[in-house]
């Protein structure tokens, strides 16, 4: 997500003055179609959460505003919402550049960026070609505005952090309609989600922000928005996930404790991945260890860890079910972006999928552990380390580690679904706005019963909310706190 919007944000403090385009209704009403087709022809399960009826209505809600003409940020928000009513965190709608070129153009910014770690909403430090550009044409006493980098953001315009973020989770996908996940995809982009919510109304905004242990107030004009900043602070993100590529997890004994490090799942799979787990959990066989920490902070998900779980509760478990609910048949939709991985993915798995039905042997795809050297299972205490971005397959391992292993969760809730959820991400692409939208055919399922509050299961059992800037030092504070925990 932060490469896409990184894309968009690229260059645009050269068209911050340009105005918002519109469409006409014909053409909105043709992206309508396609987008309509898209989830009805490959989302895995509309009703999973809510009836088949109640998503309807929202489609033809979203039609009939869609015949009145709207700029392309109201369309942008007519979609987010109208997604959102899913409550399946994978099936989401991306900002565009000409989406952030109108948001930038409103001048409805204050002269700060900001980002969310967990539910902390943080200060950058302003680059220098900012000030140039924001400043403009302002007082001396207004350039001398300033929040310290690296201050706490408390309330904004009288509103705290989680009543903005209750206005700005109508337009972002979760699973369950979990807040967790929310913070997490608008901790990047949190000034363009508060006014896609509640754009300001008034030319000064008062900002509460605490910094080295003092609350205090500031009162700031709107305006320009940092994008430099914002660009050189999702350049920087992007630069690391890019540098994490091909990265399917560490270990290390530390302190008597084995402590598995996942930052991703997507490269998690395959003959060397294998090999890795196997290596590694020879290692806690060898050194005795019977502490292990999994630390999946962050990790947004890839290959369910399966294989994993066989070495901590042994083969032949159930596990949960995973099906292609919406399977590959002949022609499809021709905006689907078909040359890439995914989309390549999705053919194979459909094609196993109908192979195995055709054996008898795919039982509704029931999932069980696979058999692993016995002499290997580890029979020790387990720690996992989980934030608002562990989702997918990462809340996935967090939930069958916590149910099966009886392991202790710390940290902060973790912001996918212990349950089910929709996956295996498909891009669609609507042919007049240029919107991508994330569509999946696949829907997992867990081990676990049905039950109404699929939210209780995933709070920790020891909740951190220590803010930590520096990477390392964070990195280190939970695993100390983790190895406290087996205390």
């Amino acid at each position: 997500m932060l490469k896409q919007l990184l894309i968009s944000l690229s260059g645009l403090f050269l068209l911050v003055f340009i105005s918002s385009t519109t469409n006409k209704p014909s053409k909105q009403l043709k992206d309508f179609e396609v987008f309509k087709n898209g989830i009805y022809s490959k989302e895995g399960r509309i009703d999973l959460h809510h009836s088949t009826t109640d998503f309807e209505n929202h489609i033809n809600s979203l039609e009939k505003r869609l015949r009145v003409q709207q700029s392309i940020l109201n369309q942008y928000k007519l979609y987010s919402a109208t997604i959102s009513k899913l409550d399946c965190g994978h099936t989401q709608i991306h900002p565009t550049k000409s989406v952030l070129r109108e948001w930038l153009a409103s001048r409805n910014s204050l002269p700060i960026d900001f980002y969310l770690m967990n539910d902390r909403l943080v200060v950058s430090k302003t680059k220098p070609e900012d000030k140039k550009i924001m400043f403009h044409r302002k007082s001396q006493y207004e350039k001398s505005k300033e929040i310290p980098a690296g201050a706490e953001i408390i309330a904004i315009d009288e509103k705290s952090i989680p009543e903005i973020m209750e206005g700005i989770s109508a337009f972002l996908s979760s699973d369950e309609n979990d807040m967790a996940f929310k913070y997490f995809q608008a901790g990047p982009m949190f000034d363009f989600y508060r006014h896609l919510s509640a754009p300001f109304t008034k030319d000064s905004i008062k900002v509460e922000f605490i910094s080295r242990k003092d609350t205090n107030e500031i009162y700031f004009q709107t305006g320009t928005a940092p994008v430099h900043t914002m660009n050189y602070r999702l350049s920087k993100k992007n630069e690391d996930q890019e540098k994490r590529k091909g990265e399917y997890g560490k270990f290390t004994i530390t302190r008597k404790c084995g402590y598995f490090r996942f930052e991703s799942f997507k490269d998690s799979h395959g003959k060397k991945y294998n090999e890795f787990l196997e290596n590694s959990f020879k290692k806690l066989k060898s050194r005795k260890i019977k502490k292990l920490i999994i630390d999946i902070r962050g990790n947004t998900g890839g290959a369910m860890q399966y294989t994993f779980m066989s070495y901590i509760v042994g083969p032949n478990v159930e596990l949960g079910r995973y099906v292609v609910e919406k399977p590959k048949t002949g022609v499809e939709n021709i905006h689907f972006k078909k040359f890439h991985s995914d989309y390549i993915k999705h053919r194979r798995m459909s094609k196993h999928q109908k192979r195995m039905i055709r054996k008898g042997k795919f039982e509704n795809g029931l999932i069980k552990t696979n058999i692993v050297d016995e002499d290997l299972i580890f029979d020790g205490k387990i720690v996992v380390i989980t934030d608002y971005g562990s989702f997918s397959s990462g809340s996935m391992l967090a939930c069958h580690l916590k149910t099966l292993a009886n392991a202790k969760i710390i940290g902060h809730s973790p912001g996918g679904s212990f349950y089910k959820s929709n996956a295996g991400t498909l891009t669609l692409k609507l042919p007049k706005s240029g919107f991508k939208l994330f569509i999946n055919p696949n829907t997992f399922y867990s081990h676990l019963p049905e039950t109404e509050d699929h939210i209780s299961i995933k709070q920790p059992d020891i909740q951190l909310n220590k803010l930590i800037l520096d990477k390392k030092k964070r990195d280190a504070y939970y695993f100390k706190s983790a190895v406290k925990a087996f205390r």
